[in-house]
């Protein structure tokens, strides 16, 4: 087994990190331990994929993957460090905040929650689609349809992210069917994997379309493509004004008082956002 621990740049917080990627864990695309602080997804290196797996501590995450040379665990660190925001020095983001009379003690009790992204821009995207006006149980349960009708298998009996290319050489009808989403759910995430495979997408991280292209494809509305700018394009001044949670976080202000509350909160409010999802979490 090769290891390399990866640093934070000042700390991170296990607890929240591993909340994090356990709401959005879904089945056969990770493994998902939280009793070990532990959580293993497949991520691509020059050479194939490799099971991961990441153990966190408040210094930063030990990686571990089964006969990795040195240049796929350079490779492997790059990726986790974006994906986890690992290289985020977050002293400007508390001093900033440090005077707010809603968000100082928030940052004050959990200094280190760091914006966690995706590691592909399209899971990011076909995932928030999936998550649509249902469950976090139910959204799981859509994206292991999704992997099992679309994905590929890899290594350690997990599964492979879809392209764009196999969900478009499939159909919007197959969509309905094989993942049990309704024609207009189905028609968006056609929509969106064309989109993708037009723009040759790779599997990297990060969203080919900016928000107006986003709004303009039917069925994505402010909350999606807000989301996906702040999550999906890992924006660190991104704000989900429509976010349920996070306005109930605010007193249940509307979301043009969200709006306006937020302004002062620039450059920093995606982390604004995961402070305010946090605190709703511990509540």
């Amino acid at each position: 087994m090769s290891t390399r621990f990866l640093n934070a740049n000042g700390h991170l917080d296990p607890g929240h990190m591993m909340r994090t990627l356990g709401i959005h864990s879904i089945p056969t695309l990770d493994i998902h331990e939280p009793e070990a602080s532990r959580h293993t997804r497949v991520l691509s290196t020059g050479s194939g994929t490799k099971a991961v797996e990441l153990e966190f501590t408040p210094d930063g995450v030990q990686v571990a993957c089964a006969a990795a040379c040195a240049q796929e665990l350079d490779q492997i660190e790059v990726a986790v460090r974006a994906w986890l925001d690992l290289d985020t020095d977050l002293t400007d983001m508390q001093r900033h905040f440090a005077q707010d009379p809603l968000l100082g003690p928030l940052v004050r009790e959990r200094p280190w929650l760091r914006l966690v992204g995706y590691l592909n821009g399209f899971e990011a995207a076909a995932t928030t689609i999936l998550g649509q006006q249902v469950t976090l149980a139910a959204g799981r349960t859509f994206g292991g349809r999704f992997l099992e009708a679309y994905g590929s298998n890899g290594p350690a009996g997990l599964r492979i992210f879809p392209t764009p290319e196999a969900v478009v050489a499939k159909g919007a009808a197959d969509l309905r069917e094989a993942i049990g989403l309704t024609k207009t759910r189905a028609a968006t995430l056609f929509l969106m994997a064309q989109h993708f495979a037009s723009r040759n997408f790779s599997g990297a991280p990060g969203i080919p379309m900016d928000r107006a292209e986003l709004l303009a494809l039917r069925g994505v509305g402010p909350w999606t493509a807000d989301y996906l700018q702040m999550r999906g394009r890992s924006d660190p001044d991104a704000f989900v004004p429509g976010d349920l949670v996070a306005r109930r976080a605010l007193n249940r202000i509307s979301e043009r008082e969200a709006v306006a509350l937020a302004v002062p909160w620039a450059p920093y409010r995606s982390y604004a956002m995961v402070h305010l999802w946090a605190s709703d979490s511990v509540g």
